[in-house]
């Protein structure tokens, strides 16, 4: 329990110092209590908000620097012009088709840790990833 509490305070954390919450009060307004919370839970933080102006710019930085999960979440939006507008939801269309890759070697390690010794060498082939 008290693991999975930290995990959302470093998810919260990540949020705040990446300026995806001031790029979602863009677009829908944050209550101010939540505003307080995010700020309050950035401070000492370094800060690692992009310079660029663009919100879908910085939300899709800050999305593909908290991990695959919140890309996931990118692509998602993407889709869903009618909740984030027209604008934002071209900006994150690209976490669907323009990330970098990533070498087959992550990959295996993370399959192996998933898996186990044993699971993953019984596995014949595995071969060069043709999506991220």
């Amino acid at each position: 329990m008290l693991k999975r509490v930290f995990k959302l305070f470093q998810i919260a954390r990540k949020l705040s110092t990446s300026g995806a919450i001031e790029t979602i009060n863009q677009v829908h307004q944050i209550p101010v209590s939540i505003n307080l919370f995010f700020s309050l839970i950035s401070i000492g933080s370094k800060n690692t908000r992009s310079k660029n102006n663009n919100p879908g710019h910085n939300l899709c930085e800050a999305l593909q620097g908290m991990g695959t999960t919140f890309i996931k979440l990118g692509q998602f939006l993407a889709t869903r012009p009618d909740i984030i507008g027209e604008s934002l939801s071209k900006q994150l269309e690209k976490l669907q088709d323009k990330l970098p890759p990533f070498p087959l070697s992550d990959a295996k390690a993370i399959i192996k840790s998933d898996l186990g010794d044993q699971m993953f060498n019984s596995i014949l082939n595995i071969s060069e990833p043709i999506a991220a």
